[in-house]
């Protein structure tokens, strides 16, 4: 039996997403005004907000832009490498979402990010059975993400240094926020203090990128692996 798809859970799923999207712009913005600052137009700046919808990427492979390490292989390895967490998304939204059937679900998919899974998950997990809530959630996050990104690129050259306003701490502080939201109990600490130690013994020989990569990596394996499967109708 497949699952509700309707203009109402669209709806639902809007008004979470619309709560959600002026933190989404002013992450959009920050990315945007590091973009400029490695040298981007608003097209490719656009372009890469487009395609690769990531904002921990997308700083990931302007670090290699500014190093002038960037190659198409680099940056294709660092993108997936710091989109890894999306299996971990995907395999946990799965039963819900594929009941929606596969066109659906994967559409649904192109428009998942951090935020929008973890309020999806919530409102699953509250008894939410109309699968358009994550499309829904999505629509807002993708316009303040692209509004927030060409704003940011347009103005970056009046505002030439982005850590006089704060902007190269958009990453961290969003990260530490998704951790707050996901973290329920002491067990669900133990990936993080993971994390941490991974990032912390990793970043002073290689670098703070693969100090993220390293943490994202352990952490997320050690949540995989001490997970207890929920049920999601």
């Amino acid at each position: 039996m497949t699952a509700p798809f309707s203009a109402a859970g669209f709806r639902r799923g809007a008004r979470v997403g619309l709560a959600l999207s002026a933190a989404i712009f002013i992450y959009g913005l920050a990315f945007g005004l590091v973009a400029a600052q490695a040298g981007l137009s608003w097209a490719w700046a656009l372009a890469m907000s487009v395609t690769v919808f990531s904002g921990s990427a997308q700083l990931a492979a302007l670090s290699l832009i500014q190093a002038g390490e960037a190659t198409l292989m680099t940056l294709a390895a660092t993108v997936l490498v710091m989109n890894a967490r999306y299996l971990l998304f995907g395999a946990a939204i799965q039963p819900w979402l594929s009941q929606a059937g596969p066109l659906r679900a994967f559409s649904s998919l192109l428009l998942i990010g951090d935020a929008n899974w973890i309020a999806t998950m919530r409102a699953a997990e509250k008894g939410e059975a109309d699968r358009a809530f994550l499309i829904g959630t999505g629509v807002p996050l993708v316009g303040a993400w692209l509004g927030g990104t060409l704003v940011g690129v347009i103005f970056g050259a009046v505002l030439p240094d982005p850590r006089a306003f704060g902007a190269d701490l958009a990453l961290p502080a969003f990260a530490a926020a998704m951790m707050a939201a996901m973290v329920r109990s002491r067990a669900a600490l133990v990936p993080v203090a993971v994390g941490a130690a991974a990032a912390l013994a990793v970043g002073p020989f290689a670098g703070p990128g693969w100090g993220i990569v390293a943490a994202g990596l352990a952490g997320g394996a050690v949540a995989a692996l001490t997970a207890r499967p929920g049920v999601i109708r």
